[in-house]
């Protein structure tokens, strides 16, 4: 282990410790660490803190107790202050793996280096079965220039059956490093294709690829990439983020429960954060959202203006009205015009705010297949594909409309490519089935379809393609 270490000498770092290895404010008393603006916090993140400060300071010999607090300041990016709660936290258990980890963490984005290495060596000693502590260190040494040694650790943190795909993830990243673009490319081509949207592994694919001269497929990898770059999130850092209470983590709270179909809870906590920082417009957004998962349209649409109003450069309201109009504009047959009207008109004046943003095309492509202009769905459609490419959805949404449109080669050809980009799926086979049976060739949409059935017996598009095949036959 040392020698995959660098040799370097591990130590117990325990900054503020008093004599008797007790730490210094739970020794004598002192302040609990406080942020020094506290007031200034955001009132949800302020609340958690003082409740948190309370729960310490009747338990100040808990390292538990240190570490909970040290785990809210560094998920509110207070590094300091959380590297004083770890310091205490293992001055009164030094072997304590996660708060060590942690503390490594927060002295390394503090610049700490020396520290953080010592920290997160020793947490490989004392926990060799994890692996996320190994390639995280790995990549700390690709930092410092060490790549023989940043290789040998993401090796060792990568351990069958179970083989953490970070571990891989880092250790192509240092064979691209190293210039051994075809160990990258050995690593990853598995990857890709058995998780064929994490686009920053087709990052790293693409540039090995493109060093190796296969500018064809490199192209394609950098083009599902866009301006991703591979992340490396472990379970440690990751429950941090549970420990967030400012705004938008409580507005993630809504958004998930109404997404659980938990509408009514989502509502009530709008309504407790409606207390608790007034009426502000991502609260507002949020209620527009529950009522439209709920399918409370005219909710919706009643709510709209006054916030388009309040806020007339904001794009993300006016797609909502799009989407509750369009809606409600299905809700007969055929579909009423004046809705959907509507819905366009909202769509588009949300592009001309977001131009880049694809929930705004996409809305557009749907109003226009409402309307049975299929050539203007794929329009709208093929632009949510330049801007997104790594979404599969809008590539069959594009697919389709261009069969839909009477030219189901072309239909075909990005079926094809989706296959290539993302390996097989029922919904992209469903569009080749449909593609077939407008060819005529309705043997081969039945078999495309009846290995859909058995792969996925109550995908939606089934009954759709049935009829496609069925309207097919002369």
């Amino acid at each position: 282990m040392r020698s995959i270490l660098l040799g370097v000498a591990i130590a117990m770092v325990c900054a503020g410790c008093g004599d008797a290895g007790r730490p210094e404010s739970a020794r004598a008393g002192q302040a609990l660490p406080t942020p020094s603006d506290l007031d200034g916090y955001d009132v949800g993140v302020r609340t958690e803190i003082l409740a948190e400060l309370g729960r310490l300071g009747a338990a100040t010999s808990d390292p538990a107790a240190w570490a909970r607090l040290g785990d809210l300041y560094l998920a509110h990016d207070r590094p300091a202050l959380a590297i004083r709660c770890y310091d205490e936290s293992l001055g009164l258990a030094p072997d304590l793996v996660r708060p060590r980890y942690l503390r490594a963490w927060a002295n390394h984005d503090q610049g700490a280096l020396d520290a953080a290495r010592a920290d997160i060596e020793r947490v490989i000693e004392l926990d060799p079965a994890s692996t996320h502590p190994k390639w995280r260190a790995a990549g700390w040494l690709v930092e410092a220039g060490e790549l023989e040694a940043a290789a040998r650790l993401a090796e060792a943190s990568i351990v069958p059956p179970d083989v953490d795909l970070n571990g891989i993830r880092m250790l192509a990243s240092i064979r691209l490093d190293q210039g051994r673009p075809e160990d990258c490319v050995a690593l990853l081509e598995p990857l890709v294709r058995s998780r064929p949207k994490d686009r920053g592994s087709h990052y790293t694919l693409g540039r090995a690829k493109q060093i190796l001269g296969r500018t064809e497929e490199s192209a394609r990898h950098l083009r599902l990439a866009g301006d991703a770059r591979s992340t490396f999130g472990d379970p440690w850092l990751n429950e941090l983020s549970n420990r967030r209470s400012d705004l938008a983590a409580r507005l993630i709270d809504v958004q998930t429960r109404s997404n659980q179909d938990r509408h009514d809870e989502a509502m009530v906590l709008i309504d407790s954060l409606t207390a608790m920082y007034g009426p502000r417009r991502e609260i507002r957004y949020a209620a527009l959202v529950v009522l439209a998962n709920r399918g409370d349209h005219a909710g919706v649409l009643e709510a709209v203006p006054g916030l388009v109003a309040d806020e007339p450069a904001w794009a993300l309201p006016r797609f909502r009205e799009a989407q509750s109009a369009l809606a409600i504009a299905r809700e007969v047959t055929p579909a009423d015009p004046g809705g959907v009207d509507r819905a366009v008109a909202a769509a588009n004046a949300g592009i001309e705010l977001a131009p880049g943003a694809t929930e705004g095309y996409e809305l557009l492509g749907e109003a226009s297949a409402t309307r049975g202009r299929w050539l203007d769905a794929a329009t709208a459609y093929r632009r949510c594909v330049e801007l997104a490419p790594f979404i599969a959805r809008h590539h069959v949404q594009l697919a389709d409309a261009l069969i839909r449109s009477g030219d189901p080669m072309a239909g075909v050809e990005v079926v094809d490519a989706m296959d290539r980009d993302f390996g097989r799926s029922v919904d992209a086979a469903l569009v080749r089935a449909r593609a077939f049976a407008m060819f005529g060739r309705l043997d081969e949409a039945n078999a495309i379809l009846d290995q859909c059935r058995r792969a996925l017996p109550d995908h939606p598009g089934i009954p759709r393609t049935d009829a496609a095949i069925r309207r097919g036959r002369p």
